[in-house]
Formats: C-alpha cells, structure tokens, sequence
C-alpha cells in the first residue's frame, strides 16, 4: 500500500510541473463550453394524461357471444407501435413538419427527431393511465404535437380494432363460401350414390350383416310356422278320417236351409281380407294366399250347391231322410283353413329365401358399397360441422363489430388535455454547466499527465536508482534564495485565485443562467 501511494505522489508531483498548461485548457474548455450550453434554445413541454378504461360494462353481459379480446395488451402493443415510421410521418403532415423537408433523407431527419422528443409512458400502478408528452422550442408547436399524437393514438387504437375485425370477417366469409361450396358437392355425391346403389343402402333395421341376420331369423320362423300349420292340419285329417259325413236320423228341412256351411267360413276370410288390406296391398303374400283360399271356399261351395240341384228325388228324399254331420264339416273348415295358412307360409318362405339368396350373392358388394355410404355421410357430417361453426363464429365477429364501433370495448378519457406551456422545461443548464466544468478540471489534469509522461523527471533517489540500476550515493537539495521562495508563493497564490476563479465564475454561470442565456442568445 505505501509502494502504490509513493508511485501516486510520483504522477502526481510529475503533472503537477505542468499545472498553468492543465489551468489554462480547464478555462478554455470551461468558457467554451458554458458559451455553448448558454446559446442552447429552450425547450417547451406539452404533455396529456388520458385514462384508457378497458373494463366496459358490457363485457361480462357479452361473454360467449363475442370475441373476447385482451384489450390491456392491444393497448400496451399500440402504445410501441404508435412511434413507429408512418405514424410518425403521419404526424409530421398533421403539424406541418413535413413542409421542413425537401427530400426523403430531410423526412427522415424530422421523423427522427420527432421520436427523440416523444415520450409515453404508463403508471405502474395504474397502466391503464397514460402520460404523453412532447419538447419543442416552440410551445406552441409542442401543444400541437401531442394533440395531434393524442387523436392519432384514440384513432389508431379504434381502427386496429375495427381492421382486425374486418379482416376475420372476410377470412370468416370466404371460409363460408369454401365449405358451403364443398357441402353442395358432398350432398350431390351422396344423392348420386344413393341413387347409383338403390336397393343396396343401409336402412333402419341396420346394415348387411344385421339385414342378413333379420332375414335368417324371419325364414326360420316362417320355416318353423309351417311345421306347426302342418302338424295340425295331419292331426286335423286323422280326426276326420274317424268321422261320419252324414248322421242318420230324423226328417230335417234340408240340408243348406237358407245358408250353407261354407257361407260362414267364408264371411270371417272375408272380414279377416279387410282387415289385411287396410294393412298390406294387394300384392302382400297374405292377402294373395287368403284371396286363394277364399276362391277355393266359393268353388267348393258352388260345386256342392250343383250336385244339389241335379240329384234326383228320390236322392232327395233319401237326403232329406238324413243329416248332415257338424263335427265333419267343421273338421273340413279346419283343414281347409290349414291349407290356406300353409299355403301363405310357403309365399313367405320363399321370399325370405330369395330376400336371403340375394344377400348372400352381394356379399362382396353391400359392405363395400355400406363403407362408402358411412364414408360420404362422414364427409357430409364434417362439412356441415365446419359450416355451422363458421355461420357461428361469423354472428360472433358481427357482434364484436357492433361493440366496438359503438366504442364499449375501450374508453377514451382525458384527464389532462395539452396546453400551451408558459415556462421552459429545459434544457437543465446547471447540470449541463456543472458537466461541462468536470470535463474541463479532467481535461486539464489529462493533459498535464500525459506530457509528464513524455517528459519524465526523477523525484526522488529510489525512482532513480530503480531506473537506472545504479546505486545512488546521495542527493543535493536546492536551496533556494528568498527571492525564489516569494516567487513560488506568488505563483502558487496565483494558481489557487485562478481556480477559485474559474469556480466562482461557475458559481456565477449557474446563478445567472438566464440573464446569460439571453444575452448569449441575442449576441449569436
């Protein structure tokens, strides 16, 4: 530590041999530079303070049915984006700036400077307040200035938001007018394959293997039906082949009396055809077979009515001796009624088997064609989702149009608006003259410094003997006269008035800075 403050008192005796050339330089910086910040114009600020209310009323009413927005951050991006080229351009054509330039390079120069001068700012506990000012030399035009930025800053963030808007709008609309282009061809394509494949398509008993296991079930029920029919129709003929036709007995008054047996039977087929026919058409297995049975009854009855009539007298007398008997002909209907019903099973068997057969034969052609059915409905179903919520989301950008054209989303209050400013707000000079002083004391003692370096003396016999690396036997001290000694006082005396000087002088500058100010200003 005393190596390093002996090398310090050596650089420090070394300038100070140089000190009237250091003082000299510290007064011609001083004087200059004080001259120039004395001659600086004054600047005039005009600020405003607007409030940006982004929490609307309507919002949490609106929810769901607009789009919701992050206004904060719209906001915070447009107050970054507001000093940007063209805005600033534009704002140099609203104050009349652009007049100054000639050409583009004089544009930029103004746009330049309009940026330097710019501040906005937010507070940090209330971002949502906003502090825009502008310094010019001329108040007035600094008034103008942040008025200008002021509507260009409410206009701009209105039409970001309206041009966003516009702009999903017309995205939304040709989307629209894509899928509802591809839902027009997705139903052609699925009514053109419906009609190419009728007969073939799925339906609402399910699709081919449900279909071919319905049909499956519905012949071996009718197969099994048939069975049943026939087993009760040979048990019918074994009792009738134990029964007597006729009884014999007593006189009766004829046989067929004013109906005959068969009227009745055919009376309830009848009633029983109606009833199918308000079911089934003409051309259902059932109707066909009972209209057959019905025939057949009729045939059957005129027949008998026809040996009636051409049997002799005495054939009649001997019928009249005789009687017909119920249990036989009621076992006759039964069987006949049997017949009928298995003659309908048979009908519908063989449909179902034809129904089956041709299932069987589109095996590698139905579930292929029932794939490519679920595949356009899939398509279908895909666009006319993506349509619907498109049409949505179009009703939804239509609303957020509305809110913010009516100004609900964001709220433009002025708290303070521009004036014209009456003082100057700067420059600072006494800073400017206090920098401009410590540049000029550290000039000077740089200076001083440097040509004691270019020119170094020995200070002492270490410094010497370190130098030269030569032993030092001694050192001679100069004496010196009274006459000397008055003089180095003297000149010590006039190197410490000539710094307090330049102090007081500093002292008077800062003190007197704007009567100086206007009078540098009027000299130059």
């Amino acid at each position: 530590m005393h190596e390093l403050l002996n090398i310090i008192l050596g650089y420090v005796r070394s300038a100070w041999r140089y000190r009237w050339l250091a003082l000299g330089l510290a007064w011609a910086i001083s004087l200059a530079g004080w001259l120039y910040v004395a001659q600086m114009p004054d600047e005039y600020r005009s600020s405003a303070r607007v409030h940006l209310d982004t929490d609307s009323i309507l919002r949490p009413l609106l929810r769901g049915l607009t789009v919701d927005v992050n206004v904060s951050q719209r906001v915070q991006l447009l107050t970054r984006t507001l000093l940007s080229q063209p805005n600033l351009e534009n704002l140099a054509r609203a104050t009349d700036m652009h007049l100054q330039a000639t050409t583009p390079a004089d544009m930029d120069r103004v746009v330049d400077r309009l940026r330097a001068r710019i501040s906005i700012g937010s507070d940090r506990r209330q971002p949502n307040l906003f502090n825009i000012s502008y310094s010019d030399t001329d108040p007035r035009k600094a008034q103008e200035v942040v008025q200008a930025l002021l509507n260009i800053f409410m206009e701009t963030t209105l039409g970001e938001a309206r041009q966003d808007t516009d702009l999903a709008q017309r995205f939304l609309d040709q989307q629209i007018r894509e899928y509802e282009q591809r839902l027009v061809d997705a139903e052609q394509r699925l009514a053109e394959f419906r009609r190419t494949n009728v007969g073939m398509m799925p339906t609402d008993r399910g699709g081919y293997y449900s279909r071919l296991q319905t049909v499956e079930s519905q012949l071996e029920e009718a197969q099994l039906q048939i069975r049943e029919v026939q087993n009760r129709r040979d048990e019918l003929a074994r009792q009738l082949a134990r029964e007597q036709p006729v009884i014999e007995g007593g006189a009766s008054s004829g046989w067929w009396g004013a109906t005959s047996p068969y009227d009745t039977r055919i009376q309830n087929m009848e009633a029983q055809l109606d009833e199918l026919l308000l079911r089934f058409t003409e051309r259902h297995p059932d109707v066909i077979s009972l209209r057959r049975t019905i025939a057949d009854l009729e045939e059957q009855r005129r027949q008998d009515m026809a040996l009636l009539n051409d049997a002799d007298s005495a054939s009649f007398a001997e019928q009249e001796a005789t009687r017909t008997n119920p249990v036989f002909q009621s076992l006759r209907l039964a069987i006949s009624s049997a017949d009928a019903e298995i003659a309908s099973l048979q009908v519908r068997v063989g449909q179902h088997e034809s129904e089956l057969q041709r299932l069987r034969n589109m095996v590698d052609t139905i579930p292929k064609i029932e794939a490519e059915m679920k595949q356009l409905d899939r398509d279908y179903s895909l666009n006319q989702s993506q349509f619907n919520t498109l049409i949505q989301r179009r009703e939804t950008a239509l609303m957020s149009q509305v809110v913010e054209e009516r100004g609900e989303q964001v709220q433009f209050r002025i708290i303070e608006p521009p004036r014209v400013p009456r003082a100057a707000a700067g420059p600072n000079r006494p800073m400017y003259y206090a920098i401009v002083l410590m540049v000029a004391l550290g000039a000077g003692a740089g200076l001083a410094f440097i040509i004691s370096q270019l020119r170094p003396v020995f200070s002492n016999r270490k410094s010497l003997a370190t130098e030269t690396g030569f032993p030092v036997l001694g050192s001679v001290t100069w004496a010196m006269t009274p006459m000397q000694k008055t003089r180095m006082r003297l000149g010590f005396l006039t190197f410490a008035a000539m710094t307090a000087g330049l102090l007081l002088v500093f002292g008077g500058v800062v003190l007197f800075e704007a009567p100086l100010h206007q009078v540098v200003s009027r000299l130059i």
